[in-house]
């Protein structure tokens, strides 16, 4: 049924685009970027503005442009379309979730989340960026880091016929307007949407016209990463590296591991290790290679490898370096723990009167024939769509009326009662903990974020997002296989709070189904089931169906953003404590995940952490 298009269905733009020639010979470079995801590509063309600074980027993957990354419905199932361009990594047994296995969502391929996400578009509230400065970052606020979330995208209206049609609100003085990424709205929804809603409105939750501005709190339509000219995926492939590929400076190398950050040999007592390159896997062949690092190793491998990496190059818990043979050089527990992600559960009704409904493309022939038609013919249509661009955030408040109830229980739990074992007896890591609940214990309470993601798309499936997790988890060397996949514990839902928020968030989708505006689509609940009232029946019944997931494909916070006696692996600079030369930009430093899909973040925090690094140059 599904037919791919060929390349020349899409704009010339989005054309193959070869990566620049690498001479391996050139074994030494100003910085060398492990990683070429979203931030590794951002900085690899940033940095590479000055003609006289080399750039080396490193990847585990490889290049795809094919119909699959760029078409943005393809994005709604990105999964099952095609090779996997995702690395087949599963957690360890959870125990917050039956003891069950579930797939690490994480890419393997050049754009990393850029290149296989459901490309929405969405800001964090001022309150969820304000709590990195208040945990020890000055700078990284909201009026530090907004200018850098702008200066990544060009956001482009929509014409007056689609926002006629689709009802679309938006304020441009909110965007960037000059920035590489493109965001702006597809020209499709689906009609009974608008019915959810109308839903949402009956509920009482406040309508946002415009989240950009920092009020993501509420429902609001968000704009998804496609370029307007041609319909297609913005990614950091498309928008920052295959706009400067050519430049001379700028070389990449696919399909090349990472498996050792090297260090000049340290001199006295609690001296730094000094950064000076890269021991390579070329998974081509098994070669080893060695890069070098003139000025930086900048890691950008995402929040489950970057971890891996620093421990296998001997920076982190000992116990955990020790069990995998590997010699440590910094003992640093807080490596591989704060890991955060957005648990999520997928309720499901079925509905009457819904055609055509979000999945009519993957479900009806006929329907997507004519949808790839009007694709190939003119850009436009249901396959212009790809993730929700409609998603509802309500505060803890608007979400249950047992809010501050639920606040008051949180502050008074012990706090070390359902942290991963390796918090136990760690001051630093108990500290930081500490710091963050109450900063999250505080914003919760005065409802300046999220608690809870709704994305509507239309039909009678909805997701259920847990947006400020207090579960930590941890990543960490296996020490059966260390040079395999890390042992990856989301500890998804361990802490009761968290339990509570996914069982107010169905809660309040049943008031969402029983509304007044939704009475039309006559939804009978399949999942959890309206057997199912209790939080432990709830949880039961969506594990049982397979609706229960410890990740909405936004791992981070693993080498946190903090100080060091809080549980921090950098500093407000990116700096590897402990190290020179060596520094993180991806989504591992965030100290806390922010209530919101992660790309148009990190888009500002690649931006504003390439200047850093060039400012210390």
């Amino acid at each position: 049924m599904v037919r791919l298009l060929s390349l020349g269905a899409v704009s010339a733009s989005a054309a193959l685009v070869a990566a620049a020639p690498i001479e391996k010979a050139d074994a030494e470079y100003d910085y060398v970027i492990v990683g070429g995801g979203l931030t590794g590509l951002v900085a690899a063309a940033r940095l590479s503005e000055d003609a006289d600074v080399s750039v080396l980027v490193l990847d585990y993957g490889t290049f795809d442009r094919s119909n699959k990354t760029q078409i943005p419905y393809y994005a709604t199932v990105i999964s099952t379309s095609g090779p996997s361009n995702l690395r087949d990594i599963p957690s360890v047994a959870e125990p917050g979730m039956g003891n069950q296995i579930f797939g690490v969502r994480v890419s393997q391929v050049i754009g990393g989340g850029s290149q296989v996400n459901g490309m929405t578009w969405d800001y964090p509230s001022v309150a969820d960026i304000d709590a990195f400065e208040a945990l020890g970052n000055p700078g990284w606020g909201w009026e530090g880091l907004n200018p850098y979330m702008r200066k990544s995208v060009t956001f482009t209206p929509p014409t007056p016929e689609v926002e006629a049609t689709c009802n679309y609100t938006y304020d441009v003085s909110a965007w960037g307007q000059d920035g590489p990424a493109q965001a702006s709205y597809p020209d499709w929804q689906a009609p009974d949407l608008y019915k959810i809603i109308d839903a949402f409105n009956e509920l009482g939750l406040p309508f946002v016209e415009e989240h950009a501005t920092g009020k993501a709190v509420g429902h609001f339509w968000a704009p998804s990463s496609i370029n307007p000219a041609n319909k297609t995926r913005s990614s950091s492939l498309y928008a920052y590296y295959d706009t400067v590929s050519f430049r001379s400076n700028l070389k990449l190398l696919p399909l090349h591991q990472v498996r050792e950050i090297l260090f000049e040999d340290s001199t006295g007592s609690g001296s730094s290790l000094v950064a000076t390159g890269v021991k390579v896997l070329d998974r081509s062949n098994n070669d080893t290679l060695v890069f070098s690092a003139k000025k930086e190793v900048i890691l950008a491998a995402g929040g489950v490898f970057t971890p891996q990496l620093l421990q296998w190059s001997g920076i982190g818990p000992k116990e955990v370096l020790e069990a995998a043979g590997i010699e440590t050089k910094i003992d640093f527990p807080a490596v591989g723990s704060n890991f955060q992600d957005h648990p999520v559960a997928y309720v499901s009704w079925t509905v009457e009167n819904s055609f055509p409904g979000p999945s009519e493309p993957s479900t009806n022939a006929t329907f997507f024939n004519e949808a790839y038609d009007l694709y190939h013919q003119n850009n436009t249509g249901p396959l212009t769509k790809a993730q929700a661009s409609y998603i509802a955030f309500p505060s803890l408040e608007m979400l249950t009326s047992g809010a501050a109830s639920l606040v008051d229980a949180l502050e008074a739990q012990d706090p070390n009662a359902h942290l991963p074992a390796i918090y136990a007896g760690n001051a630093d890591l108990q500290a930081g903990f500490e710091h963050q609940r109450a900063v999250l214990a505080a914003d919760l309470r005065a409802g300046t974020v999220a608690a809870a993601e709704l994305p509507a798309a239309g039909g009678g499936f909805v997701a259920n997002a847990v947006m400020k997790p207090i579960s930590r988890g941890t990543v960490h060397l296996d020490a059966a296989d260390p040079y395999g996949v890390p042992l990856v514990l989301h500890n998804a839902l361990t802490n009761p709070f968290d339990r509570s928020v996914l069982l107010a968030a169905v809660e309040y989708t049943r008031r969402l189904f029983g509304t007044e505006a939704a009475a039309d689509l006559n939804p009978v609940e399949v999942a959890p089931g309206a057997a199912a009232t209790t939080e432990d029946a709830v949880v039961e019944a969506l594990l049982a169906a397979g609706l229960l997931n410890p990740t909405f494909a936004h791992p981070s916070c693993s080498c946190p953003m903090m100080p060091r006696e809080k549980g921090g692996v950098v500093d407000s600079e990116l700096r590897v404590y402990g190290t020179e030369r060596l520094s993180i930009i991806d989504a591992s430093i965030l100290p806390l995940i922010p209530a919101a899909h992660l790309q148009a973040t990190m888009y500002g925090v690649a931006e504003k952490a390439s200047d850093i690094i060039k400012s210390r140059a």
